[in-house]
């Protein structure tokens, strides 16, 4: 990062910008301490990945080896000084399905925290040195599982546990 105050950015990629990449965006896009972006590295991606946005990236979070060869081999000078982070996620998931919510977040906590974290853990990835904090809301207490299906725009249903 050029300055110690600005946030942390964070790009997400995966093949077609369909499901894995686009549902990680969404759902740490709602950090105060991070600017967030998702891309693909096929031709026909939703968003497709380029020089710029490799260029804006801090880190570099990817979804299988086959995105880490095709930023070794297009983006090689761009990555240098990058951390690219491969966190072996299959594309076998819907997009912003619960499924895949849950792994992203537990792929994704011990590098950027939790998608409802104030901040990135120590240690991991350099986090901004004054980041941004939120008031508490005052809404009442929701489980963790429905902060996170909530801040990808997904509904929880509520389960009764049996005796």
């Amino acid at each position: 990062m050029s300055e110690p105050s600005q946030k942390l950015r964070v790009l997400f990629v995966c093949r077609q910008n369909k499901v894995r990449s686009l549902t990680a965006e969404h759902l740490y896009r709602v950090r105060q301490d991070l600017e967030v972006r998702s891309a693909g590295t096929a031709t026909f991606a939703k968003n497709q990945l380029t020089t710029e946005l490799v260029t804006w990236a801090d880190v570099i979070f990817v979804f299988d080896e086959t995105q880490i060869e095709a930023i070794a081999t297009r983006f090689q000078n761009e990555t240098r000084e990058k951390q690219v982070i491969c966190l072996d996620l299959p594309d076998i998931f819907e997009y912003k399905s619960q499924s895949l919510v849950l792994k992203l977040t537990a792929k994704l906590e011990p590098y950027l925290g939790r998608p409802n974290s104030k901040k990135i853990p120590a240690g991991k990835i350099p986090s901004p040195t004054s980041p941004k904090r939120s008031k508490s809301s005052g809404e009442p207490a929701r489980s963790l599982v429905s902060q996170l299906l909530a801040a990808v725009g997904v509904k929880g249903g509520t389960r009764k546990l049996s005796d």
